[in-house]
């Protein structure tokens, strides 16, 4: 038994098939579409987010996102220089009985992975980024958020033990690292200026050490752009959003802009160097769509 187990691994693959499904449902949040699709939608509709409200502002959802980027980038340079493998049978789907068809198949892709294990990437960037996400807003004066994002980053970190694709160890030592990476990039690093070049940095790095694998080439393109457009407009992204009704249109905007880009760029499949470009491109106009969601509502008054 590898020592990075102490035997959680076959503990929790024991648990009863439905809950399995339920951890199988939540390891998806630690996934980078799902950060992608969260952070999109809060950034764009600003502190008319429901449920947040004043206690986010635009900048820190930019600042907690140029963190993930550099978390996304940091951990597959550690996995690399580590080197250590996943449990036996994390390239096999999880089959789980009494659940709908449909929910089968949605575990059983969200329950193969490969590549290293140590550290687990959906613990540190988990930690990093919801974790990150309830930290800053605690600041505020309310600590609630804290503690949510903490309990939703152990709960993804957790899933991937029980899912069977990480050892209890590897979760262990994303959580604590994402924890490091953490205090680091807020004592550092508090602004996106600071943060997205650093992430930049490190993805780059990665790339020399690491080669070309699809997190870093994501990673690289998402600091190049962000950096960029944040640097350019800033000072013009609307903070607070005056009304709701220019939060939705701004996020409609987004949705249709951003998410067109995206298929554009599916569709295309470029190769690495281009892949960099496009997405810069991409994150580039996510972080610019609040400049043009105020414009588009000022016009129509």
């Amino acid at each position: 038994m590898p020592i990075r187990d102490a035997g959680a691994v076959e503990a929790l693959g024991a648990l009863p098939d439905p809950l399995v499904a339920a951890f199988a449902l939540v390891t998806l949040l630690g996934d980078v579409a799902a950060y992608f699709l969260v952070f999109s939608l809060v950034y764009w509709l600003g502190d008319r987010t429901p449920v947040l409200g004043d206690r986010i502002d635009r900048p820190l959802i930019v600042q907690v996102v140029a963190v993930g980027f550099g978390a996304l980038a940091l951990v597959a340079l550690l996995k690399h220089a580590f080197a250590l493998p996943r449990p036996p049978g994390a390239g096999q789907p999880v089959t789980v009985e009494g659940v709908p068809g449909i929910l089968r198949s949605v575990v059983g892709d969200a329950t193969v992975d490969d590549g290293y294990g140590f550290p687990s990437g959906h613990a540190f960037g988990s930690t990093a980024v919801y974790g990150g996400l309830g930290w800053l807003t605690a600041e505020r004066g309310d600590r609630r958020p804290l503690y949510a994002g903490a309990t939703l980053a152990v709960l993804v970190s957790l899933s991937r033990v029980v899912v069977g694709v990480h050892y209890l160890g590897d979760i262990l030592a994303g959580m604590a690292l994402g924890v490091l990476w953490l205090a680091v990039a807020v004592r550092f690093l508090p602004t996106p200026r600071r943060s997205f070049p650093a992430a930049g940095a490190l993805a780059g790095t990665g790339l020399i050490v690491a080669g070309p694998t699809e997190n870093l080439l994501f990673g690289l393109g998402a600091s190049l752009g962000g950096s960029v457009v944040w640097w350019t407009l800033a000072d013009r992204v609307p903070t607070p959003v005056d009304t709701g009704r220019e939060a939705l249109g701004t996020a409609v905007l987004g949705v249709l802009i951003v998410g067109g880009l995206m298929a554009v760029v599916a569709a295309l499949d470029p190769p690495p160097l281009q892949s960099v470009l496009a997405t810069a491109v991409v994150i580039g106009a996510l972080v610019a769509i609040p400049v043009a969601g105020s414009r588009l509502d000022a016009r129509l008054g």
